[in-house]
């Protein structure tokens, strides 16, 4: 028998008291079993992670491990037993005492052939709180790629069905769900029509039946529910929830243990619905369902954009219609057409132009239109035109073609500007009228005036060979002499033309005018007018009279030449008519391109701004996910955020100047507001609004028109009138819409106005009168300018 000192054996109860210090005071749990898995010796710290008293289990309780974990843990046990004194890894779930699920991660070490511990050691501790982080980390991760590839997606598709197949493909293989559809609302019918499905369960869907009809037990599910609430509704547990019975069965059998469904909108209104099932419950929590809301979100908006783009294909097919019918117009159009680039240069004759000329359409185009002009005429004409095309003004001119025959045609030549969407001139629009036999009309009665004011005596036979109808007159209106033309023409005798005073041979209307012609001829020795001449059957015919005072038989006489004027007048007619048709194709076309704006806003915004956005969003998750050291990257990665921003206000000012957000979103009154406090902040120049109206919704082609020409009004204030102050009245008078502006600045001459003033003015006119109203400009050197605008409704 060994003798034990007194000292050692206080070493070794001291030695003994710090290991169990060590290991009460451990975080884990450190456990010895034997090979039959009872308990030697557990750590306290055992009953406050696991929950359960030491003395509820003598023996390792691995029907408290998870399901899916048991396996796993007798294998590890028997790796251990298998490979003694190698630490072998071990990581489960253990149902703690107060029923949920805690990890445990460590290893079980096989000491058994140690003769000091005989047993299996076991070293855990709790990893719940790390594995959740690290599961939430793993979740956030999975829920930016599904967002980014979502986001990626959108801007690709070109269809619908393509669109909707997509988005389920990107909720199964990157949202993890175990099955994503997407139904559409039936509204005849009152059902919910699965048109698209990704994932495992397709069967499913063929023995579901769901209904719009509140209160229908096939109604109540969350399809039913957030298409009836137009919300987002999800269930966390299908197999407890009475509102799946209907479906619980079915779903079960698949491993749905958590469903969701967000309604899908289109302009506001829900036509669908997207449905996902995960397989685990509490699937849907805060995060997982703003997520599923955003990209829901993202393919409505997707669907609206296809829409639009469907619409605006429809437009331009349209437009493309409407610029067929008006080039058919124009092929028969009685009058000459032509169109020319900004300038002056032609790109296009309708076949009436090469008639009236006798110049090929293929040779009139560029300047080649010039040698079809009389050479006497064509440097003139030349020099007009080209200063016209320069300062972009009104143009009207007659001149002389030279045909191949020899043959002359007189016409008169008209031609406006043609204004694109930022309202400068894209080319110039006109027509030519012959006008051969006016001019030889005229030519006529001049010639025969001269000669028969020379010969101071009047002839039969030359009288009679007039083109016209001939009459001598004296100052009590008494007819002295007359042609025998005017008889056929009027349908009056010899004798019924001794007793008819000329007034007679007008309608009521036209007497005061005649009267007054006849006593100016007597005063002034020369008059002429354009008049209906009464024929004594009632019929009235156009015609344009010269008259002149000559000495006959001793009295002064009035002598005069009267031609028909038929075919001129139905020749100003086309021309009206024509003018109105360009008038209305302009409007129509400035309609057109503030559309285009209008699109070319959208594209911009909802394409260009969506992709802009998704970038920063991914940018702004690798910013996240760099580690600070790599200081350089993160540099790199602010600028190219600091870069999209940059390019986010760019997108926002270009979409201002294309078109104002404002015009559409609110009334006239408030854009107008909007652009007076814009145009004083960028000039200093005040802007007073006076209205009595609070809020005014109008037609969108006035109110487009009255906003640019108020901004055109605005422009040329800035730019010529050096003005303090800006009055604007805006007032609703019944059906009309009244609008003046007045400057107090320098004013000017409007008879002498430089030419780039005028052509503002020109196109604020045009803009006007193409909505039947009236423009009219009123200024003075010193006095500034007052425009007054009336619009009817």
């Amino acid at each position: 028998m060994h003798n034990v000192s007194p000292s050692s054996f206080h070493e070794t109860e001291t030695n003994e008291k710090r290991f169990r210090a060590l290991i009460e005071h451990n975080e884990g749990i450190i456990a010895l079993i034997d090979a039959e898995l009872n308990y030697v010796f557990r750590s306290s710290s055992t009953n406050r992670i696991s929950g359960w008293n030491t003395e509820t289990f003598q023996q390792l309780p691995v029907h408290l491990l998870h399901p899916d974990d048991q396996e796993n843990g007798k294998q590890c046990i028997a790796a251990a037993l298998q490979q003694p004194n190698i630490p072998i890894p071990y990581a489960f779930r253990f149902q703690h005492a107060h029923g949920h699920y805690i990890w445990l991660e460590g290893t079980i070490t096989n000491k058994l052939d140690d003769p000091d511990i005989k047993g299996l050691v076991l070293n855990l501790r709790d990893t719940t709180l790390q594995r959740a982080a690290e599961q939430k980390i793993n979740k956030l991760n999975r829920l930016y790629r599904f967002i980014s590839q979502i986001n990626q997606m959108i801007v690709k598709v070109k269809d619908e069905d393509t669109l909707f197949r997509e988005a389920c493909r990107i909720a199964v293989e990157i949202g993890m769900f175990r099955l994503a559809w997407i139904g559409k609302v039936d509204t005849a019918r009152k059902r919910v029509i699965p048109v698209v499905h990704e994932g495992e369960g397709g069967k499913f869907l063929d023995r579901i039946n769901i209904t719009l009809q509140e209160g229908a037990p096939s109604g109540n599910g969350p399809t039913g529910k957030a298409l009836r609430t137009n919300e987002t509704v999800y269930c966390n547990d299908i197999e407890t929830a009475p509102e799946m019975a209907p479906w619980r069965e079915a779903a079960l059998e698949h491993h749905f243990k958590s469903s969701i469904s967000v309604p899908i909108r289109k302009f506001g209104e829900v036509t669908g619905s997207f449905v996902a099932y995960a397989d685990t419950k509490d699937f849907f929590d805060a995060e997982e369902i703003a997520l599923l809301e955003e990209s829901t979100g993202d393919i409505s908006f997707a669907l609206e954009q296809l829409e639009k783009d469907r619409q605006r294909r429809a437009a331009e097919r349209h437009l493309a219609e409407s610029e067929k019918r008006y080039q058919t117009l124009a092929e028969v159009a009685p009058v000459g057409i032509f169109h020319t680039d900004p300038d002056g240069q032609t790109t296009y004759v309708n076949p009436r132009w090469s008639e009236i000329s006798g110049l090929p359409r293929e040779k009139a185009l560029g300047a080649g239109w010039l040698t079809a002009v009389h050479p006497d005429d064509r440097e003139q004409l030349k020099k007009e035109w080209h200063a016209a095309a320069k300062t972009s003004i009104f143009s009207v001119s007659e001149y002389r073609f030279l045909r191949p025959d020899g043959s002359i045609a007189w016409v008169l030549g008209q031609a406006i500007p043609e204004k694109g969407a930022d309202n400068k001139t894209i080319g110039y629009v006109g027509t030519i009228t012959d006008i051969t036999e006016r001019r030889k009309a005229e030519e006529a009665v001049v010639k025969t005036r001269d000669e028969m004011v020379k010969e101071r005596y009047l002839s039969d036979s030359i009288i009679n060979s007039l083109p016209g109808v001939f009459y001598l007159y004296d100052t009590t209106g008494k007819f002295l002499r007359w042609n025998r033309n005017f008889e056929l023409v009027t349908g009056y005798s010899s004798e019924e033309m001794k007793r008819i005073h000329p007034l007679d041979l007008f309608d009521e209307d036209q007497k005061a005018l005649l009267a007054e012609k006849i006593t100016g001829t007597f005063e002034k020795g020369e008059e002429s007018v354009q008049a209906e001449f009464m024929l004594k059957s009632g019929a009235k015919i156009p015609y344009y009279f010269t008259g002149k005072t000559v000495e006959y038989e001793g009295q002064t006489c009035l002598m005069g030449v009267g031609i028909d004027f038929s075919e001129k007048v139905k020749a100003q007619e086309q021309v009206r008519e024509t003018t109105a048709r360009l008038r209305q194709l302009t409007a129509h076309l400035q309609g057109i391109r503030e559309e285009e704006r209008k699109r070319i806003g959208r594209e911009i915004h909802d394409e260009l701004g969506q992709q802009l956005t998704a970038i920063k969003m991914d940018i702004a998750w690798i910013d996240k996910k760099t580690p600070p050291e790599n200081a350089d990257i993160k540099r790199k990665i602010r600028n190219m955020i600091e870069l999209l921003d940059t390019s986010n206000r760019s997108i926002r000012r270009i979409l201002s100047e294309l078109r104002p957000g404002i015009l559409d979103n609110r009334d006239l009154l408030e854009a107008m507001e909007w652009l007076g406090i814009q145009f004083t902040a960028n000039t200093g120049i005040t802007v007073q609004v006076h209205c009595k109206e609070t809020h005014l919704e109008l037609p969108e082609n006035i109110s487009t028109s009255l906003f640019r020409v108020y901004q055109e009004a605005l422009t040329n204030i800035m730019r010529y009138a050096a003005a303090t102050e800006v009055n604007t009245s805006f007032q609703r008078n019944g059906n009309t819409i009244v609008l003046t502006i007045s400057d107090n600045g320098k004013g000017f001459d409007p008879d002498v106005v430089q030419h780039n003033q005028s052509f503002g003015i020109m196109g604020m006119r045009e803009r006007i009168l193409s909505l039947n109203g009236s423009f009219t400009l009123r200024s003075a050197p010193g006095e500034g300018t007052h425009i007054h605008i009336q619009v009817p409704l």
